[in-house]
């Protein structure tokens, strides 16, 4: 899909790190019986990026198209909720789930939009390094032909969803960068280091261990080598990537790059 082979193979190495970070989280929080909530924020952290890697290399056709459509509309509906209701999606805590439903949301746009905006592929532009990318399959969707402009309206939805993105991977590149770790802030992770107590209001994980016992256990998981390679910190750059890298690709549809 993009026909500049140095931005096609930024944004793979870009998407093959965030991808091989989730597969490492969603292990992670599967040995170590996270919430479902966690786990799924993980695996579409990871899905995310190997739908991002192939679509930056080519064309899906029309039935890996609406198929993505489908599961990341799923997905987006499930962080809404999550999101709404005030459930930690993971390290980064309530946050999380309204970061995941937004990069869902630009992956949703992304593909149902391709067609719209990216009406002069590379093919119908005489070729390229990327001229598999099937550029027939793209212009047949939309009905238009290959010499067809952008759609104006989608153009402009697509730049408002870059600045929103913009915006999130700002917050989310300052949370990387922030030394604060107080209890109270929205982004303590629900595998902080011991000695971190919970953030007011919220319940942990081992809310139903009780003892010396269930205790010796939580000391155990928050010493764990995932409370620090793991923790709240990569995890908010690990958004900032990802959405920065989003818009990198939408502003490549829309430039045709």
């Amino acid at each position: 899909m993009i026909s500049s082979v140095p931005l096609a193979w930024t944004l793979t190495v870009l998407f093959t790190a965030t991808g091989l970070y989730a597969l490492l989280r969603w292990a992670a929080a599967v040995a170590e019986r996270r919430s479902a909530a966690h786990r799924t924020a993980e695996l579409a952290h990871l899905l995310m990026s190997a739908a991002m890697v192939v679509m930056t290399w080519t064309w899906y056709g029309e039935a890996g198209l609406r198929t993505q459509i489908v599961l990341f509309t799923v997905l987006g509906v499930f962080f809404v909720v999550t999101a709404a209701r005030g459930v930690a999606c993971g390290p980064s805590g309530r946050a999380a789930g309204a970061a995941h439903a937004l990069m869902a949301a630009a992956m949703v746009w992304m593909l149902a939009a391709m067609p719209l905006i990216m009406a002069t592929p590379a093919v119908a532009a005489g070729g390229g390094a990327h001229d598999h990318h099937g550029g027939g399959d793209m212009a047949g969707m939309d009905g238009t032909g290959g010499g067809s402009g952008p759609a104006g309206w989608a153009v402009a939805v697509t730049v408002g969803l870059c600045v929103v993105l913009l915006a999130a991977a700002g917050f989310w590149g300052a949370r990387a960068l922030s030394h604060d770790r107080d209890a109270g802030d929205p982004l303590t992770p629900d595998d902080a280091p011991s000695g971190a107590s919970p953030r007011p209001g919220t319940v942990p994980e081992d809310a139903g261990t009780t003892g010396s016992t269930g205790r010796t256990a939580v000391a155990e998981r928050t010493r764990a080598p995932s409370a620090t390679r793991l923790g709240a910190r990569s995890d908010a750059a690990c958004h900032a990537a990802m959405s920065v890298g989003m818009v990198v690709m939408l502003a490549a549809m829309v430039a045709g790059w």
